[in-house]
């Protein structure tokens, strides 16, 4: 099975859930993009609980491919946290999980190292591009969407790029960094005409539109 998801909630409070899944959306993203797939025999996602009564971390149960982990986790330690410690604070809690039940199963875990080292060395800012380059017919111009995720949001751009250079960036949104906030302005990009831009959603729908100077 592909280990391809986490998800992170409190055990106690679903308001403070609403703020963990928030502030580290950008970490788990990037995580997941960095390590594109892990092919292994026990998780497909892993759903870390926090607790603030135990000091340990223990597996509550694991199902085909489920795995609920409980973590020791202290709320009153991101109060006084920036927002580069609390990326920090959030990739601890994700590789110290990952490494838990990585040591069970025999994971690579050198594997997983590398990542949060990568993550960390790329200032926990999650930039990626979104498909492939879309290319004019009548010009020598391509475009396509870059994403940059962090702790505070997700902006999108639409970058263009004429004779392998970057000649334009089109801001198209900037929302909470969570993927059911950003996700809906992901389509595919279509040129109208050399300087007419539109993009265009799964369900065919126009969902920004913009006209090059």
């Amino acid at each position: 099975m592909r280990f391809n998801n986490i998800d992170i909630k409190s055990e106690t409070s679903s308001e403070l859930t609403e703020t963990i899944r928030k502030e580290s959306a950008h970490i788990i993203d990037m995580y997941f993009r960095l390590i594109k797939y892990f092919e292994n025999e026990h998780c497909r996602k892993l759903n870390i609980s926090c607790n603030d009564t135990i000091r340990y971390p223990r597996i509550a149960s694991s199902r085909n491919g489920y795995v609920s982990l409980q973590i020791p986790f202290c709320p009153s330690e991101l109060l006084s946290l920036s927002e580069n410690e609390k990326s920090h604070f959030y990739l601890n809690i994700i590789h110290k999980s990952v490494r838990y039940v990585g040591r069970k199963w025999g994971w690579n875990l050198q594997y997983f190292d590398f990542i949060r080292r990568t993550i960390i060395s790329d200032n926990f800012k999650n930039q990626w591009a979104y498909g492939k380059p879309s290319h004019c017919p009548e010009q020598n111009r391509s475009a396509i969407l870059r994403i940059t995720q962090t702790i505070k949001e997700t902006a999108i751009l639409l970058v263009i790029t004429e004779n392998q250079t970057v000649t334009n960036k089109i801001p198209v949104a900037t929302t909470d960094p969570t993927f059911r906030h950003y996700c809906q302005y992901l389509g595919d990009i279509r040129w109208a005409d050399g300087s007419h831009l539109e993009i265009i959603n799964k369900g065919g729908q126009i969902i920004f539109a913009s006209v090059l100077q």
